[in-house]
């Protein structure tokens, strides 16, 4: 019974959210643009501030270094992977977006904070850096496709210059030149970190809220959508197999990197997917993957409780 409370404590919070954005949508208790604002306060300042403490106070080491590589190498593969098979299996525009990158920023770290501590999600934030070198690129092809005629310069500078990776790189560069350690010794962390920490307090919830508000499954597209989502659930579900393999092989690794690992495992694909799809198709099936890719992160989510608890 206290293994099954502990559990609840967890998962209630992150259910009650979700449910609730379901209800806001159902009821037109909120309006599309009022979500939109509250996404992009999580997106430009909420997720930064987390990052940034995080990465600012995180022992870096190998074990960083051994996830990420983890990370990188069935991205790469599944994308290249991606874009073959849009020519004549899937072909939608945006699939290759669906498997570059994991939601990371708007699921991962929120749900990292809420499983095992603000403290921890650095873990989470490094492998959310580790993707970009997968998903920037992908990004940029697709949105320079998409027929909005952006240069790939500005594409890439905008991905860039965004909120979260400023503030997760100046976070990493404090951290590893020694900075962080002066600001501490000079009593300067704690006042940084104590305004950045209070900013993100709301972010879990009101990411959570909004997954809840935009859940969605179209019917005409629904056999593309689970075949997209078991080819999506297989690849990854095999490479966090391998991914817990060489983690446990490995002499010293911590028990929360292959807690974490495991919970990118089973992550989504990247909310972004749906935005860069050229017609309508590419839309509904995108976002109908998320959202069934959504539920299982949240069935994962549960069962990684239990344990944890």
């Amino acid at each position: 019974m206290e293994k099954f409370i502990a559990v609840a404590q967890v998962v209630a919070p992150i259910f009650t959210a979700v449910f609730l954005g379901m209800v806001a949508r159902r009821k037109g208790l909120m309006t599309d643009e009022q979500v939109q604002g509250l996404q992009q306060f999580v997106v430009k300042f909420g997720l930064p501030c987390v990052v940034f403490n995080s990465c600012l106070t995180a022992q870096m080491g190998a074990e960083a270094i051994l996830s990420m590589a983890l990370c990188l190498v069935p991205l790469l593969i599944a994308t290249l992977w991606a874009f073959r098979a849009r020519r004549k299996q899937f072909p939608y525009h945006n699939l290759p977006q669906l498997f570059c990158a994991h939601e990371t920023g708007m699921l991962g770290i929120p749900l990292t904070i809420t499983l095992f501590g603000a403290a921890q999600s650095y873990r989470m934030g490094v492998l959310d850096l580790t993707q970009a070198v997968v998903a920037y690129p992908v990004i940029a092809i697709l949105a320079a496709d998409a027929g909005e005629n952006p240069s790939l310069g500005k594409i890439v500078k905008s991905v860039l210059t965004s909120p979260l990776v400023i503030m997760s790189a100046l976070g990493l560069t404090l951290n590893l030149t020694g900075i962080a350690g002066w600001m501490d010794s000079a009593g300067l962390t704690g006042i940084i970190t104590g305004s950045t920490g209070f900013i993100a307090e709301p972010v879990s919830a009101a990411m959570l809220f909004s997954v809840g508000y935009n859940f969605s499954m179209d019917k005409e597209k629904r056999v593309d959508i689970f075949k997209v989502c078991g080819i999506y659930l297989g690849w990854f579900g095999l490479a966090g197999l391998a991914s817990q393999i060489v983690l446990r092989l490995v002499p010293g690794v911590d028990d929360m990197t292959r807690w974490v690992m495991l919970l990118y495992t089973f992550l989504p694909a990247s909310y972004l997917a749906p935005g860069l799809g050229k017609k309508q198709a590419d839309y509904t099936m995108a976002s109908g993957v998320c959202s069934v890719l959504t539920v299982v992160t949240l069935v994962g989510f549960c069962m990684i409780s239990a344990f944890v608890a």
